[in-house]
């Protein structure tokens, strides 16, 4: 899929801002391997009700094997919805895991902003948050999303 003029100036501006303003370096975790991140993160997430699905990479087919779409996010995370209202809602989000500086293919960032403009969360380990596992805390604090009291 092509972009769209708006989201390719969308892609420069924040290239640009990252330059100027990049995410500052996780104290600890810089080194973590991108699975690492990853498990800690979902079982983060698992403790605070969301159902993790990892999806698998579309680029083996040839085997019979693979599931969704190019430059779809490493992990699909769902939850009820919760009070009186929520009737058979659920909340949806999801993450492309990265390693600290790990690269982001021109696909992933086209599958993403298509899903952003669906109005669905996607979130982008060394875009919406630094690529650690701190970095995510953080980030998932600041989201409204977390319903337990902080506990790690």
């Amino acid at each position: 899929m092509n972009w769209t003029e708006e989201q390719l100036a969308e892609w420069i501006r924040q290239r640009q801002m990252e330059k100027e303003n990049p995410l500052p370096a996780p104290s600890s975790a810089s080194d973590d391997p991108e699975d690492l991140i990853e498990a800690e993160c979902t079982s983060l997430l698992e403790q605070d009700g969301w159902r993790a699905l990892r999806t698998d990479p579309v680029s083996d087919r040839s085997r019979g094997k693979g599931f969704g779409e190019i430059g779809m996010a490493d992990h699909l995370y769902m939850r009820p919805r919760k009070g009186p209202d929520a009737g058979a809602n659920a909340e949806v989000l999801w993450i492309e895991y990265k390693r600290y500086r790990g690269p982001v293919r021109k696909g992933q960032i086209e599958w993403h902003t298509r899903e952003r403009g669906r109005g669905f969360a996607t979130w982008i380990a060394g875009i919406d948050f630094v690529a650690s596992v701190a970095g995510f805390q953080t980030h998932y604090e600041k989201s409204g999303l977390m319903r337990r009291a902080r506990w790690w």
